[in-house]
């Protein structure tokens, strides 16, 4: 049977693409919790769980005595920094076309920056896995992951496995779920190795994110190294006021 989060993230998707291209394309507010549940096939709690969610990411707003309203100036942004993403479904709300392309895999030790990252001691195994990600094939981001061996609780994946998104391997092969992450995000200048990886001028800028994923209990799973090429992705980023 689906646990909680399976439903929650599958209502979710399935709500924000018929909010973004669907069936509620052209309508201002979603129908009432007793309808969607119905057709959705869910209770009213599995509902809510997802539509909070929405909430949360600026999509909706729910109002007593008005009901659940589409924010479409948010759902048309194209690319939401602020969100936890996958690139594929990142590039196909810009009007992409995505694929990954998986450059290598290595064991790292003795990596002083990773570990500290990571919070692993310093001889810790760390998976490294390389991966460009093109737009209409065209190189689009470029990035690494780092994941602890400390984190493995299967070690027969495969490069197969290794080539869908980093979130699937955290779950089959860790156990583990991404709750939040921490983002550093500044721009710099591509060097040799990275205009060469992603064809675009020594010197031409580049959106470098830095970025440590931590699971409920508020350890790290996952460290990743992001360079954005310039003028694919329009970056926005949703804030709330508190």
């Amino acid at each position: 049977m689906p646990d909680g989060h399976y439903i929650r993230d599958t209502v979710w998707n399935i709500l924000l693409a018929d909010i973004r291209d669907g069936r509620f394309k052209d309508t201002d507010r979603l129908p009432t919790e007793t309808e969607l549940s119905a057709e959705l096939g869910i209770s009213r709690t599995q509902l809510r769980d997802a539509l909070a969610i929405l909430e949360q990411d600026g999509f909706i707003s729910r109002r007593r005595g008005i009901g659940t309203v589409i924010n479409r100036h948010v759902v048309d942004l194209n690319t939401r920094i602020d969100l936890e993403m996958e690139f594929g479904t990142m590039l196909r709300f810009a009007g992409y076309e995505s694929q990954a392309v998986l450059l290598g895999v290595e064991v790292k030790t003795n990596d002083e920056m990773i570990a500290e990252k990571l919070q692993v001691s310093l001889n810790t195994p760390i998976l490294t896995v390389v991966k460009l990600i093109l737009a209409d094939e065209k190189p689009a981001i470029f990035f690494i992951d780092y994941i602890a061996f400390s984190i493995i609780d299967d070690f027969s994946y495969t490069h197969a496995d290794l080539e869908h998104n980093v979130f699937h391997f955290l779950e089959k092969f860790c156990h583990e779920e991404v709750a939040y992450d921490v983002t550093g995000v500044k721009p710099i200048i591509a060097d040799s190795r990275l205009s060469e990886i992603l064809q675009i001028a020594e010197g031409d800028p580049i959106l470098y994110l830095n970025e440590q994923a931590y699971n409920i209990e508020n350890q790290v799973v996952l460290y990743s190294q992001e360079y954005y090429a310039d003028g694919i992705l329009d970056h926005t980023i949703f804030r709330r006021k508190i």
